[in-house]
């Protein structure tokens, strides 16, 4: 097999349905392969070669990602496939994956010759023939069959490879085995998502170990055509998310790469080459000033991987290497808007920066949040306005609260879950403000609009909120905090403070607009509100910052407001007819804001 140039970085690839997160390969882990004939090259096994030693297999003992060692078979390799110990699809989906016996491979085929067990891939071996003889196909679909499916066919590809290696035979129900795996991926293919783009190259994979060139050109046509609609012209991927956005360009670099591999000349070859350039773009832009990717859709606490850009070297470094990029704010049409004061080329550096994310666009799918018009802002090395996160896939109380409206810093009418599409009305991006406005319907008769514009030198975040509803209801406006912040509420003032960087809420008047008093919740289970994920298992209680308002209408203006420690901060409106005006003090600084009756903010000092 041809080595991989641009390996798969390990990546969560979790599906649709809130199933799994399968590692992907990287460059580390992935098997040796021999330059000799064209043929697919093994993905490896998303570092659970790592996780899963050799002893610990031979005890068959399995660790899956995020979870302790568990027993799963008899000492002799006899597995029982239906475990679930954590009641976690994701560790099902791990176990029925065969990533985890990964290490046999390497221990018979990496490192040095004399250091191998050429014998140590019968484990493999043998616990694959176990899942095949306990699994007879067809097999059933549901949680995880997918990602499992395109996982273990990858393995056992692998496993394939191997043993050639060692020039011992390949067992014929190892390559039948494999068919039945092609047959079902072709069956049961996710359209438009990583997971389909990964059943696909499973089958191409297949097609082009075992010389079946049907089941090639059939994965290279479908992929042909899944990457238009994958990626888009602006580079904006079609998830939702900005750690599967991460996902797929890694995941189509390895497309790229197993065409050369199999010898495939094709067109898309070029499309997949451009649009991923885009991609990486967007990737860039969706970077906060601390390095790590903005938590919008399902994303975890994640960094850049593999070899970086030079803009992403200059926001890695601080700007101490690469290139500052050259364009301070990117609007996509799939849905975002992302801002920030500068790159760090003049006064701040570029991790004291004020950067900005915003949300809009088509309703929600795939890896999506119903966050549309929500804000996450840091500055001043800090997040101020944070976002959920991203927890467990398992279908429950817990991941329906963080995909869901008031897991995100906007207002939210009860009974809104995944809302309509939302309109970037206008925007309009000027020296030191930023302005925006989006409109849509989250349910039958019922409206929001959001005006928000977000200022540099003072640090200042200005919302204007107004909803309709054919009915009384109530309304609540969210603003969540870094869960290191200790929240106050005074009123209609609220202060939090996080390692020496104060956020100031203010509720404030209009013209036809009413201040309501500031609400607060941390860590409560009935009803599910103030947490936050740094991962899949783990969540820590936060404190969110609410506005609450009942009738057939609300109205809310909301000031966030950063400053240095105990900075003095003040607002003075103003109302004249249908404008208002707003004299920020922050310390020395000031800015002055206008609100007119249309929506629009403007700042005018």
């Amino acid at each position: 097999m041809r080595s991989v140039t641009r390996a798969v970085s390990v990546a969560i690839a979790t599906s649709m349905l809130g199933l799994t997160p399968l590692m992907a390969a990287s460059s580390a882990d992935a098997a040796p392969t021999d330059a000799s004939t064209p043929s697919y090259p093994c993905r490896g096994y998303g570092m659970m070669n790592y996780s899963n030693t050799v002893s610990a297999l031979d005890k068959d003992l399995f660790t899956g990602p995020g979870y302790r060692a568990a027993k799963v078979g008899n000492g002799r390799h006899d597995i029982n496939w239906k475990l679930d110990p954590f009641r976690q699809d994701s560790w099902k989906t791990h176990l029925n994956g065969l990533q985890w016996t990964g290490a046999y491979l390497d221990k018979s085929t990496r490192g040095m010759t004399k250091q191998r067990d050429p014998k140590a891939i019968d484990g493999a071996l043998t616990i694959t023939r176990d899942w095949i003889r306990d699994n007879p196909y067809p097999w059933a679909t549901g949680p995880g069959a997918g990602n499992a499916t395109h996982t273990r066919a990858d393995v056992m590809m692998c496993l394939r490879s191997g043993l050639q290696q060692l020039g011992r035979p390949v067992p014929a129900w190892l390559d039948a085995s494999l068919l039945q795996h092609a047959d079902w991926l072709k069956k049961h293919t996710w359209p438009d998502h990583n997971v389909g783009t990964d059943q696909t190259l499973a089958v191409m994979g297949v097609g082009c170990t075992l010389g079946r060139r049907d089941l090639r050109d059939y994965a290279v046509g479908r992929l042909s055509r899944d990457i238009g609609r994958v990626i888009d012209s602006q580079g904006a991927n079609n998830e939702q998310s900005v750690g599967y956005a991460r996902y797929n360009h890694a995941l189509w670099g390895y497309v790229g790469d197993a065409l050369t591999a199999c010898d495939v000349t094709t067109p898309a070859a070029r499309t997949i080459q451009s649009r991923r350039a885009g991609l990486q773009t967007f990737l860039t832009h969706a970077t906060r000033p601390d390095g790590t990717y903005w938590q919008l859709g399902d994303t975890q606490i994640e960094r850049p991987q593999g070899p970086l850009t030079p803009e992403q070297e200059w926001i890695a470094s601080d700007g101490r290497r690469g290139e500052a990029p050259r364009e301070r704010v990117k609007t996509y049409s799939a849905g975002y808007v992302f801002g920030r004061s500068g790159w760090g080329t003049t006064g701040r550096t570029p991790s004291q920066e004020s950067a900005y994310a915003l949300r809009f666009g088509p309703t929600r799918v795939g890896h999506g949040h119903s966050d549309h018009t929500a804000i996450t802002w840091n500055t001043q090395g800090r997040s101020i306005l944070a976002d959920t996160g991203t927890g467990s896939y398992n279908q429950d109380a817990w991941r329906l609260h963080y995909i869901g409206p008031e897991a995100h810093n906007q207002l939210v009418p009860a009974g809104m879950r995944n809302g309509a599409t939302t309109k970037l009305v206008r925007s309009r991006v000027a020296d030191k403000a930023d302005f925006y406005q989006f409109a849509d319907t989250p349910y039958l008769r019922t409206s929001r609009t959001r005006s928000v514009i977000v200022l540099s030198d003072p640090d200042v975040v200005l919302a204007v909120d107004k909803a309709t509803s054919y009915t009384p209801t109530t309304f609540t406006q969210y603003w969540h905090l870094p869960r290191e912040a200790s929240l106050r509420t005074h009123g209609t003032r609220a202060t939090a403070t996080n390692r020496g960087v104060t956020t100031t809420l203010l509720q404030l008047p209009a013209a036809g607009v009413r201040t309501t008093s500031f609400g607060q919740v941390r860590g409560s289970s009935r009803p599910i509100q103030g947490w936050q994920w740094t991962d899949l298992q783990h969540k820590y209680a936060a404190p969110v910052a609410t506005v609450t308002q009942k009738g057939k209408a609300a109205a809310m203006v909301t000031a966030v407001v950063a400053a240095p420690g105990t900075t003095p901060v003040s607002v003075k409106p103003a109302v004249s007819g249908s404008t208002t005006t707003y004299t920020f003090r922050v310390g020395s600084k000031t800015a002055v804001v206008t609100l007119d009756g249309k929506g629009t903010l403007t700042r005018v000092r």
